[in-house]
Order: structure tokens, then C-alpha cells, then sequence
């Protein structure tokens, strides 16, 4: 996956996007966030305190539609 050809695409997005990361995922570091939102013009990357992996936390879904909502 980290071969240059397969971001490509990415450089050619134009729709508005929002990247949502954690700070807290052993699989996929804040790193991969990052990297995704600076390969899309104008992404914008959210950071969610405290998410690992997954969405488990009390309220934690609710907050994430919250970064995403139109």
C-alpha cells in the first residue's frame, strides 16, 4: 500500500472532504490521517481525542457525526 501510484487518485479529488482520525489507534497512527488528508486537496483532517480502532467509547458515535454533518 505504500506504492506512489496507488495515491494518485487521491490528488485528484475535488469534492470537500473531512478525514476523521484518532489519536489513539494502534493499527492505522494518527500518521495515516495525516498523509490522507495532505494527498486531497483541501481535505480537511478532524482529530477525535481519545478513539482507537474502534467507536466504543459512550457518545463517541455522536460526536463523530458531529464532525461530519453538513
Amino acid at each position: 500500500m505504500d506504492a506512489p501510484d496507488l495515491l494518485a487518485p487521491l490528488s485528484s479529488i475535488t469534492a470537500p472532504t473531512s478525514i476523521v482520525h484518532d489519536d489513539q489507534d494502534p493499527v492505522y497512527p494518527l500518521g495515516h490521517g495525516e498523509a490522507l488528508a495532505a494527498a486531497i486537496p483541501g481535505a480537511v483532517l478532524r482529530v477525535v481525542p481519545g478513539m482507537g480502532h474502534v467507536m466504543t467509547s459512550p457518545g463517541l458515535p455522536e460526536d463523530v457525526a458531529d464532525l461530519i454533518r453538513l
